[in-house]
């Protein structure tokens, strides 16, 4: 039941995420993501939702670009993940610390689990400087090798 409400309040998250940044600039088209060269950030990042069922938000590139570089899944737990990586990676961010406060309190088991992924923030170059969009076209470990992203180690 907890993993519910915790799945529930990041689906509103996002929604309201998306709201938020609707005015962001678009670079691409979904399908033109589907024609980049294979092995590249964009077009695994078409591939995985594809794959996934999952539908493509033009808002929320910058965020689903970084679970693809960072080897996250957009499921849970892997987005508490991914946000406690972003505060370790300097993101601050008031609506996505509180989420990730809030998820935590639900799930606390998830806490060691999540202190890893924000150490591995603190290792990795900060991202919240980097336009990803302009790594569409370049190969992935390229890119993870560049903003020294290690690999992600499994749950």
């Amino acid at each position: 039941m907890r993993w519910k409400i915790v799945t529930w309040i990041t689906i509103f998250a996002t929604n309201l995420s998306h709201i938020l940044v609707r005015k962001r600039t678009q670079h691409y088209a979904f399908s033109e993501y589907g024609r980049m060269k294979e092995g590249s950030l964009g077009r695994t990042y078409y591939q995985y939702l594809k794959q996934q069922n999952i539908p493509f938000k033009a808002n929320l590139i910058r965020h689903d670009l970084k679970h693809v570089i960072l080897g996250y899944k957009m499921n849970m737990p892997d987005e508490l993940r991914i946000h406690a990586f972003l505060l370790g990676n300097r993101s601050y961010n008031l609506m996505a610390i509180t989420y990730l406060c809030l998820c935590v309190a639900i799930v606390p088991e998830t806490l060691s689990m999540l202190k890893k992924d924000f150490k591995r923030g603190r290792k990795t170059q900060c991202l919240k400087q980097i336009n990803l969009q302009g790594y569409v076209h370049q190969n992935l470990e390229f890119c993870r090798t560049k903003f020294n992203i290690s690999p992600l180690k499994p749950i």
